[in-house]
């Protein structure tokens, strides 16, 4: 089974769907078989077990268009099965701003909305109009606006009710949103510039630069990106956890009256970055990413980040999350 992690994982049964009509066959034959569904697209947000019983799709949907609205805004077509990163490249190729700060995001289009994508000041939701889903439980495709998406910080209606919707394409609005260069490291990768040569493809080879300074290669090391959440705490739980480490904190946009903090800090100061257990290790640049040094299998992966989560709620009362889904 594909998986940036570089585990090894056997499907019961594995189908590649190309094509929309083929996907609603294959989930046809999996209900009349009586057989558990597993989809997977590029495979970089998944920590996956040694076996997976059933059906696996790898969903290989491709297509873009893009369709002129105004002077500036355009709206983006794209099939589940492109890479992301390629959906931003041929975006900025045609001068359309947008996706810069999502730039080198691993994985394909299908799985940006399941965990709403985001980074360096921008997220999916800021930009998504609607996802085109198969809705297993209706036995039809539909078409989902922003808002009946449940779209949340890392997170969204699709990990909420799992196994109901695969995701077969996305409609962007793009264009008409201002730079977002707010946050420190592009800012600092963008001092040197000036101003009227910043524009959004200065902004995505700033992303990427930060991007690969920070984080290995998930084609030389085996990585699912981040493995763990920012965690959001209310005020008193933050003065709590300020009195033992310096770390920065920012409102929590979908929970007023609460603050979101930095993990990696968390992890860092707790002494966890560089460690390795087994073939895992606490990648030494960036303690949000665990790496595999060769031979882990998930449940390796999933043994360390558990000795990371328990060691921060024993030290600072905190309960992180993990971001990659476990099928």
């Amino acid at each position: 089974m594909p998986n940036t992690l570089g585990v090894r994982c056997v499907a019961d049964e594995l189908r590649v769907v190309r094509s929309a009509d083929a996907l609603a066959d294959a989930l046809a034959d999996a209900e009349r078989r009586a057989l558990p569904v597993t989809v997977v697209g590029g495979g970089s947000n998944l920590v996956l077990p040694a076996r997976l019983p059933g059906l696996v799709l790898l969903l290989r949907l491709r297509g873009m268009t893009f369709e002129r609205l105004d002077a500036t805004a355009w709206r983006v077509t794209a099939a589940a099965g492109e890479t992301w990163h390629e959906l931003v490249r041929a975006s900025l190729g045609r001068g359309i701003r947008g996706l810069e700060n999502l730039a080198l995001i691993p994985g394909s289009v299908g799985a940006a909305p399941v965990q709403n994508i985001g980074a360096y000041g921008r997220e999916l939701a800021q930009v998504l109009e609607t996802v085109t889903v198969f809705d297993r439980r209706r036995g039809a495709f539909r078409s989902l606006a922003t808002h009946e998406c449940g779209l949340t910080y890392r997170d969204s209606r699709f990990r909420g009710d799992p196994g109901r919707f695969v995701i077969v394409g996305v409609t962007l609005r793009l264009g008409d949103a201002a730079l977002a260069t707010g946050y420190p490291d592009i800012r600092r990768e963008l001092a040197g510039w000036p101003p009227r040569r910043v524009d959004a493809t200065a902004v995505a080879e700033a992303v990427v630069r930060v991007r690969r300074r920070k984080l290995p290669d998930p084609r030389r090391i085996g990585n699912v990106g981040s493995f763990f959440k920012n965690p959001v705490v209310t005020p008193a739980k933050l003065a709590s956890i300020r009195e033992r480490v310096d770390v920065d904190a920012f409102p929590a946009q979908d929970r007023p009256g609460h603050f979101k903090i930095s993990a990696a800090r968390l992890i860092d100061a707790a002494g966890w970055k560089g460690v390795r257990r087994g073939p895992m290790q606490v990648w030494p640049r960036q303690p949000l990413v665990l790496v595999n040094r060769g031979g882990a299998t998930g449940a390796d992966a999933l043994a360390l980040a558990d000795a990371i989560r328990d060691d921060l709620h024993h030290k600072y009362g905190v309960e992180l999350e993990l971001e990659p889904a476990r099928p």
